[in-house]
């Protein structure tokens, strides 16, 4: 798996418009999972990672169709989730993303969020792919298949 240009509008542009069909509570729950999970995939979110979380969240067009506050809200509830209970808050969260395993086209734009963050500082590392392959698990998804697909 090696990072590519892939934030380029044609993916950001898919992005914009499923979410717009999935804006709901459960996807953004599921959403802001993917992103906590993704960025604490190292089991470290630092303060340097926080603000790589800001300007993410402050360029990214899917917060654009969710509530930007609430969204904010969500993802620092997760990762203090993440921090203070570990495995059992992993658990928690693995769970908003499994509702979201009976339909294929949320999940994939779940991934294209994974996929955007974990390539957002240009460094792939071994823990943030096993995440990825662990979130594609969970959506009864291919990951190399997934991966190959965002990353053109």
């Amino acid at each position: 798996m090696e990072a590519t240009s892939a934030m380029d509008g044609s993916l950001l542009d898919k992005l914009v418009g499923e979410i717009r069909r999935y804006n709901n509570k459960a996807f953004l729950k599921a959403a802001m999972a993917v992103r906590a999970l993704t960025a604490a995939a190292d089991d470290e979110v630092s303060l340097a990672e926080h603000y790589r979380i800001d300007e993410i969240m402050a360029k990214d067009p899917v917060l654009k169709e969710l509530n930007r506050q609430k969204a904010i809200d969500t993802l620092y509830d997760y990762i203090y989730a993440l921090r203070t209970y570990g495995e059992s808050g992993r658990e928690v969260l693995y769970n908003k993303v499994e509702r979201m395993a009976g339909d294929h086209k949320k999940s994939r734009t779940l991934m294209r969020v994974a996929y955007l963050v974990i390539i957002a500082d240009q460094e792939v590392r071994e823990p943030e792919r096993e995440e990825f392959r662990r979130l594609c698990g969970i959506l009864k998804l291919k990951p190399v298949q997934v991966w190959r697909e965002l990353a053109e």
